[in-house]
């Protein structure tokens, strides 16, 4: 992990060369494919184009200019479209713990690297400068010129500074109140429920992070960002069943549901009826309501 920066002058330097490499990736005409096998610390940067990084069971959607970060304990593979440019560091434990940083970033980046950082949107001069130091740090350690490494050591830093920056963990003079995020997600959710978009492209996409998007509405709403984004497709399926004439199958794939029988069984849980049940019911009750006032004198 990066470390504070002291005058101890006691901690011992590792062979840079051994513990970090870089790449330069620019696709071909078509689809490819990159597997991050674990056990080196990544950092990819997207210039142009777009893809997807997926680490676990989750597949985060990629737009230049665009920053990932996997740490050295996580798997994940990257794919990028035809035509996509980016630049790919790789370090290992070690040598992250040779960035000499303040205290209070050293102990703010110990947080970032601890978990993957897929798909940040980024501004298109940082993805440039990010993309230029991994090339020149690979070059200077390849030519082992005279004070490479210490070379490298301080570009390694700027390189640490300007992820820093990046992240939700900088100061920020135009933090987004409560009362706004919860507003604009409500929006989101809206206007994308049929995307089926996560939680984690919610908060994205706000420019905050899952902590506090999920803070922000539990406070206004006493609900979770999945419970409202999964009440809000209920109402409209329920809204359909009620008053639409399609058929089941045909409101799945409005709702965005690749699986119909994914859509009944989401539809029973919230409401302890599959869709044809509620549909019939809801039919019963009309004609129940109909009879009754048509008794009226």
């Amino acid at each position: 992990m990066p470390r504070a920066d002291t005058n101890s002058g006691l901690r011992p330097l590792v062979e840079l060369a051994r513990e970090l490499d870089g790449q330069v990736i620019a696709t071909t005409l078509d689809t490819t494919r990159w597997t991050l096998p674990g056990g080196q610390n990544c950092v990819f940067v997207l210039i142009a184009g777009s893809g997807t990084v997926t680490t676990g069971d989750e597949a985060v959607p990629l737009q230049a200019p665009n920053l990932i970060w996997i740490p050295a304990s996580r798997r994940a593979e990257l794919m990028l479209l035809a035509g996509s440019r980016g630049a790919l560091l790789t370090m290992s434990d070690t040598a992250l713990g040779q960035i000499a940083l303040p205290g209070h970033i050293a102990e703010d980046m110990r947080r970032f690297a601890a978990r993957p950082q897929l798909g940040t949107r980024i501004e298109r001069d940082v993805a440039a400068r990010l993309a230029t130091l991994f090339t020149l740090m690979t070059e200077e350690l390849r030519a082992n010129s005279s004070s490479s490494e210490e070379m490298v050591r301080h570009q390694l830093a700027i390189v640490a500074l300007l992820l820093w920056r990046t992240s939700e963990l900088a100061p920020s003079s135009a933090r987004p109140a409560p009362r706004t995020i919860v507003s604009n997600f409500l929006s989101m959710v809206d206007q994308q429920m049929r995307s089926h978009w996560s939680v984690t492209h919610y908060a994205r996409y706000l420019g905050v992070s899952v902590d506090r998007l999920t803070s922000a509405v539990q406070r206004a709403t006493g609900q979770t960002p999945l419970m409202l984004i999964h009440a809000r497709l209920f109402a409209e399926a329920r809204q359909m069943i009620e008053n639409s004439g399609l058929q089941i199958a045909e409101i799945s794939a409005h709702l965005g549901f690749e699986d119909p029988a994914y859509f009944s069984r989401f539809f029973k849980r919230l409401s302890g009826k599959s869709p044809r049940q509620y549909r019939l019911g809801a039919a019963m009750s009309q004609v129940r309501d109909g009879g009754s006032y048509a008794a009226w004198p």
